[in-house]
């Protein structure tokens, strides 16, 4: 899942993976690219997200809203993948960004230090 802050951005993205959706709580709100952007737009503007909480896009295209950068609320569901598995919670894979032992930036992904040789975790 990819992680936004506002949901334009969010709907941007999604617009990638799909082309309607369907508004989770009203299965007869139907949405295409032009609506969907239009609405989120709105909504940015109207009620922006705080600083704890941001917006996923499930690999499908569904958007959801992580209130409290956990349990997530799911807004938006993509026609392309409607029996999609969608997590009820948000949880972030770990990323080394550091060498524990000599403390030089890496790769993301990678295995070992490009520095020092030692392994990452």
């Amino acid at each position: 899942m990819e992680r936004f802050n506002t949901i334009l951005e969010a709907a941007e993205f999604a617009a990638t993976r799909s082309d309607s959706w369907s508004f989770a709580y009203s299965q007869n709100d139907v949405y295409n690219r032009t609506t969907l952007l239009t609405t989120a737009e709105m909504h940015d503007q109207e009620n922006p997200a705080d600083e704890d909480s941001f917006y996923v896009v499930s690999p499908g295209g569904a958007i959801g809203f992580c209130e409290d950068g956990e349990d997530i609320d799911w807004l938006f569901l993509s026609s392309s993948a409607p029996a999609e598995d969608l997590p009820a919670m948000f949880t972030a894979a770990p990323q080394v960004k550091f060498c524990p032992k000599c403390g030089s930036s890496v790769v993301p992904g990678a295995r070992f230090c490009g520095e020092c040789g030692g392994k990452l975790l």
